[in-house]
């Protein structure tokens, strides 16, 4: 038998202590878990998830005709109690608009907002806010009077401009506007229904916000036809769940709560199927995911099945747009899974 080599040997002895710093760490963990953060806490004393979203705000945020909040955004914070409290039905949804989504997250009046709020460096690095992950990737665009024979964008110049106030949406567009050397005339209001209504009646020429949005409110008409959406949308914008900077217990369960839903999809767990894949599954991944093996939920201060109710509560993130967003009509395109062409994809639940 040859003898080992100097370098063998210091590799043999760098993987044992790696392994040993491994076991280590285990029982490190074992013996003492990560606490639970300030906001899970105050949630589980409260009983309930408290979310910020936008009123009237399909697919996002809205409630239906038996006063019952339906969306993208509302099942995000479903699965969030899900994962939490054990039961999806204990939220409570806030309605926020543009000037009072930030005050109210800030002051802790909601744990988390959505509100089909982009992701932005300064409401990072100024607000006090940290962005947990991308729900949803939009563009804003453009709605206009048919009546005004309006193609394009450029073709607007001195129209007037229903927009919220101190929102992206009002500054992407005055940047589009200087730099394509285009006025606009915005009539600033921060009530989403006071904007819709003005923009009905006619004192706005364009209502402007997030395309999804756009189409969901020209759909809702009772004639879509005398409103044209304009083909150009003019950003990319992440959207999605923004915390309390300084909670990061809490940053990990937002943020790993929305992945777990798209791991769901990318392994084609269902909430019909994630009971029975929880149980028979030998993929480790799915084992995971769904807390048959491994300490993902107890490294984040919840249980082992966290992801698996919150699957089975509001189904993949595929399931949660079937539900929310295909009924309006709009193609997947950018929220695709990576895989077919989009921007979705879920790293490593391990």
């Amino acid at each position: 038998m040859s003898r080992m080599t100097g370098r063998a040997r210091r590799s043999l002895l760098a993987l044992g202590a790696f392994c040993a710093g491994l076991l280590a760490t285990e029982a490190a963990f074992a013996a003492d878990p990560p606490a639970a953060s300030r906001t899970l806490n105050a949630i589980r004393e409260r009983g309930s998830v408290i979310c910020g979203v936008q009123n009237d705000n399909p697919p996002f945020s809205l409630p239906d005709s038996q006063g019952q909040w339906r969306g993208l955004d509302v099942d995000s914070c479903r699965a969030l109690a899900a994962a939490t409290l054990g039961d999806a039905s204990k939220v409570t949804i806030r309605a926020v608009t543009g000037l009072t989504r930030f005050p109210s997250l800030q002051s802790g009046e909601i744990d988390v907002l959505f509100g089909s709020t982009t992701w932005t460096t300064t409401r990072e690095s100024a607000l006090g806010l940290v962005f947990a992950g991308a729900n949803y990737y939009s563009g804003q665009g453009f709605l206009v009077h048919s009546r005004l024979g309006v193609k394009t964008l450029k073709e607007l110049d001195g129209a007037s401009v229903c927009v919220p106030p101190g929102s992206t949406t009002e500054l992407i567009m005055q940047d589009w506007a200087r730099k394509n050397n285009v006025t606009f005339r915005p009539v600033v209001i921060d009530d989403p229904n006071q904007i819709q209504s003005t923009f009905l009646s006619g004192r706005c020429d364009v209502f402007t916000r997030d395309l999804t949005g756009l189409s969901g409110f020209r759909a809702r008409q009772q004639r879509p036809e005398d409103f044209t959406l304009l083909p150009e949308f003019i950003s990319m914008e992440p959207l999605g769940p923004f915390i309390r900077k300084g909670d990061d217990g809490w940053l990990d369960i937002v943020r790993w709560t929305q992945l777990a839903l798209l791991a769901a999809e990318q392994m084609d767990i269902t909430a019909a199927n994630v009971r029975e894949q929880a149980g028979s599954a030998t993929n480790p991944d799915i084992r995971r995911l769904l807390g048959a093996e491994g300490e993902v939920g107890p490294s984040m201060g919840l249980d082992k099945a966290w992801a698996a109710r919150a699957i089975a509560a509001v189904g993949n993130y595929g399931e949660v747009w079937q539900r929310n967003v295909a009924p309006m009509g709009l193609p997947r395109g950018n929220n695709r899974l990576w895989d077919q062409g989009g921007l979705m994809y879920a790293p490593p639940l391990r």
